[in-house]
């Protein structure tokens, strides 16, 4: 008579706290970019070429037109390594670079200075129409500019917008923010006018004191413009926050969590 086989024994059992626990692999934050580099690349070498490497003799002198193609090629490498690096596009930066190269490209065809003035203020004045076209299209420019998913908790703001029926109130925030804009490059293409003006005026196209008087345009213009528009800019951000603290009922720290 055969014994009976012993019940087989439980597994035994794995603490809660020892199994494993599935994890989500999170991106690492974009990369920030190099303000000095930004600053150095795109304004201050670009100037300091136009002014003192333009000239047919001396140490640093590689003429006129060679100094152009130079100031050029340094904004423009700078882009395309700061977009290898961060993958990532800087609006100002771009500006910044567009407007250098329309500057050295434009010095290359000899314009005479009336000419290059009207230039100078097309810019700008082109970006206030964008903006305004933007905004009546339905897409406002300036909502990609101001709000910012990196600095604001815009899934916030638009669900809360929503929840309290503010969509009418968020409209005209964002009208007003683009008005302010608008009013900045429009000023700035007057100044950009005056400055052009003031330092080509007599002088010849394609000389060293015009490749020169280019060097200032570039270096004075991002100090006479580009204050008056920094300013703007923060002004229409402030008035923006303010106004979206009163339609989604956030507090600036809540409203500023982004990312």
């Amino acid at each position: 008579m055969s014994s009976p086989s012993p019940d087989p024994s439980p597994a035994p059992s794995v603490p809660a706290s020892a199994a494993p626990v599935a994890t989500t692999a999170t991106a690492p934050p974009p990369k920030k970019e190099n303000a000095l580099a930004n600053l150095m690349l795109n304004v201050l070498l670009p100037v300091t070429i136009l002014s003192y490497c333009g000239k047919e003799t001396g140490t640093l002198a590689v003429g006129p037109k060679w100094a152009l193609v130079l100031a050029m090629a340094l904004p423009l490498g700078y882009q395309a390594y700061d977009w290898y690096q961060r993958r990532q596009i800087n609006p100002f930066s771009i500006l910044g670079m567009v407007g250098v190269l329309l500057t050295g490209g434009l010095g290359l065809l000899e314009l005479s200075a009336q000419a290059f003035a009207v230039k100078e203020a097309a810019i700008p004045l082109l970006l206030a129409v964008l903006f305004l076209w933007t905004h009546r299209a339905g897409k406002p420019l300036v909502k990609s500019l101001l709000m910012n998913p990196e600095l604001m908790d815009v899934a916030a703001v638009e669900r809360l917008v929503k929840e309290r029926r503010e969509e009418k109130a968020f409209q005209e925030l964002l009208w007003q923010a683009t008005c302010w804009l608008a009013a900045s490059f429009v000023i700035s293409a007057v100044l950009n006018y005056g400055v052009a003006l003031h330092f080509l005026s007599g002088k010849i196209p394609g000389s060293e004191g015009y490749t020169a008087a280019l060097g200032k345009i570039t270096g004075w213009g991002f100090l006479i413009t580009g204050v008056p528009m920094m300013g703007f800019m923060i002004m229409a951000f402030q008035r923006m926050i303010k106004g979206l603290q009163r339609l989604t009922g956030l507090s600036r720290d809540a409203l500023m969590a982004g990312g």
